[in-house]
């Protein structure tokens, strides 16, 4: 990386493990978190500069910009990347003078909602399972379904449905909350991680996504990692089918102003060659550090580098990044910070 340009970047996340394996996506990165892990150590042997401001109490990545500018470790024109962009920071960064690299946080709004993602893509005809978007009291049960409350983190805001007397209690519990309502699949979940960029969409292969492994989530839907090795077994036409699902939502984004990294979900019935998108993500995914140290691996330019380069306006065309990346093997786990409750 000696030919990127000279600019630092302030990468901030107060939990040590979403910044593992990040420090290889770029050579000028100053990383802020409020406590360390043994695999951040072995990256600070390695050269990287990692600023532990042994805060183990903040949990949260707005607390620690504040605490931050507080300091004044964030200075008027500093380029600062976090995971996900917030009205909150957005306010501290115009207060203060300097730069998020990282979409807008109005499209957390638009499409983490799960009701406005549902019309979202029925605005950009994407393929999503038949759906109802309804309160929750007026739902009856005629089969097994899926019921999702507008926004929610690995799980927490979804419900398998499979007997009226679940949905009932679910009633009893929720109330009138207005939800997505979709029919319970037994299909696989499989993901991708993707970056919009003014010279094209750039993917990496898709993954198995890991869920219903107590030992990693103790929620029935809940993610606690992804597999690579899974979905590489996909038939040719189900990975072709994706890669025009990446082309759809990667040209919808772009419609509406989106740039930089984003991952989506998807079920995927492969005997069919059908896919049904789930659910998209408009920010940095807990996946990126393991996906751009496999990357780095096969000799690749990492999507987050992209993702860098895209919102510094350099041109990255020079370093031949490729549109699809070719790791397509290893697994990575990432525990629920409650996981244990399932034991």
């Amino acid at each position: 990386m000696d030919n990127f340009p000279r600019k630092t970047i302030l990468l901030v996340s107060p939990d040590p493990r979403k910044i593992e394996g990040l420090e290889l996506a770029w050579p000028h990165f100053k990383i802020f978190v409020s406590k360390m892990s043994p695999a951040l150590r072995k990256a600070e042997r390695r050269g990287a500069e990692i600023i532990n401001l042994k805060l183990p109490k903040i949990k949260k990545t707005s607390d620690l910009l504040a605490e931050m500018v507080g300091r004044n470790l964030v200075k008027r024109g500093s380029r600062v990347l976090v995971f996900k962009n917030l009205a909150k920071i957005e306010k501290l960064a115009a207060k203060r003078k300097f730069e998020i690299l990282m979409p807008e946080s109005k499209f957390l709004i638009l499409l983490e909602d799960k009701i406005n993602f549902v019309q979202f893509c029925h605005e950009f005809a994407l393929p999503i399972l038949p759906t109802k978007v309804r309160e929750l009291n007026l739902v009856r049960f005629t089969e097994p379904i899926v019921v999702q409350t507008r926004r929610g983190h690995a799980g927490e805001s979804t419900y398998f449905i499979r007997s009226p007397r679940e949905l009932e209690n679910l009633k009893h519990k929720m109330g009138d909350f207005t939800v997505k309502v979709t029919p319970l699949k037994k299909l696989p979940t499989f993901s991708l991680d993707f970056c919009v960029t003014r010279n094209g969409i750039y993917s990496t292969q898709p993954f198995f996504q890991i869920t219903g492994d107590p030992r990693l989530n103790p929620l029935p839907g809940g993610t606690g990692g992804i597999d690579f090795d899974i979905a590489a077994q996909l038939s040719v036409e189900t990975k072709e089918r994706i890669g025009a699902l990446v082309e759809m939502v990667g040209a919808a984004l772009k419609k509406i102003g989106y740039r930089g990294i984003a991952g989506i979900d998807f079920l995927v019935d492969d005997a069919n060659s059908r896919i049904y998108l789930l659910e998209l993500n408009p920010r940095l995914l807990s996946n990126l550090g393991f996906v751009t140290r496999k990357q780095v691996e096969a000799g690749e330019l990492p999507l987050a580098t992209i993702h860098l380069l895209e919102f510094l306006g350099e041109d990255f065309t020079k370093f031949k990044a490729e549109r699809l990346s070719r790791v397509n093997s290893g697994r990575f786990e990432n525990p629920h910070p409650d996981a244990q409750l399932a034991f």
